[in-house]
Order: C-alpha cells, then structure tokens, then sequence
C-alpha cells in the first residue's frame, strides 16, 4: 500500500491558510495552490484530481445544490485519499493505522494544534476545528482520507449528531 503523507498534510496546510468563501469559485485558485489538476467548473460537480501518488487520486466535492451550475454554490465538503485504496484484503488495518498515525502527526506538526475531537467508532478518525475550516483525517475500510469541511456544514453536521443523541 502506498501513501503519501507529505503531499497530503502540504494539502491540508494550504487548506488551512486558505480564504475560504465555501463556493465553487474556491476551487480554481485552491487546486492551483495545492498542485491539482481541476476542471468543471461549470458543471453540476466540479471534478479535481490530486498530485497525490496514490492509485485514486480523485478529489470528491460535495456541493450544496447540484441542480444547478452556478459559481456561488456552496461546498460542504472537499476529500482526497492519502494512501492507496486496497480492496479485497482483510489483513489491511495494521498498514492503515500506520499510515493514519504518520498523516495525523504531520497535520498536527503543520497545525500546530491538537485535534478538537476524535472518535474509534465505527471508524478512527481526528478532527480540527481551524478558523474557517474544519480538518477530518480518518480511516476507512480500503483507505485513510482527508475531508476538508466548512464549518457551517460541520455544525449542521454536529446538530444532526446531537439531536440524534439526545433522543
């Protein structure tokens, strides 16, 4: 399984630094800074390609309303890999977690902060909660990604979490 951490956390540093307005207009300035190919701009969803080298270095970007193309839609969340997608191995957790734990020390080296939150179930996963951003780096079943949120999406997504509790 291959990673790349440095390229990853150098990804989440410009995230960091980053002006973030949450539209689709972000994206062409913010891949250009991270070293990633973008295009679609106009489309329902933009697609952008890492400079990662892992074996699917697409980008996800979910966008608030995908009825429609305009450059002011909003952007909930953007994720990348930072290792490679391994499927059909079920002995993958000890390369994973040791990828997680590389990531997670160079993020917070980059940072300079502690996580804000983490959880082990029903994956591992640490969170940053950075003015204007929030930072996600977790483990999944094939992989480990980076989700970078907005941060009214993330406390419409702890409202959710919340009220789900306390029922």
């Amino acid at each position: 399984m291959r990673a790349d951490i440095e390229r990853a956390a150098q990804a989440v540093r410009v995230a960091a630094g980053f002006d973030w307005t949450w539209t689709v207009n972000d994206l062409p300035p913010f891949c250009g800074q991270v070293g990633w190919q973008f295009s679609g701009l106009d489309e329902q969803v933009p697609a952008a390609v890492t400079n990662l080298e892992v074996n699917r270095p697409d980008v996800s970007v979910f966008v608030a309303d995908i009825s429609t193309t305009e450059l002011s839609r909003a952007i909930n969340m953007i994720s990348f890999r930072a290792s490679d997608v391994v499927l059909g191995q079920s002995d993958l957790e000890p390369e994973l977690d040791e990828v997680f734990s590389a990531l997670v020390q160079r993020m917070f080296e980059l940072l300079g902060q502690r996580p804000t939150d983490w959880w082990i179930e029903p994956t591992r996963g640490l969170r940053w909660d950075l003015p204007g951003l929030v930072v996600r780096a977790q483990i999944g079943v094939s992989s480990v990604c980076v989700y970078l949120l907005s941060p009214a999406y993330q406390q419409w997504c702890d409202e959710i979490e919340q009220s789900a509790e306390d029922e």
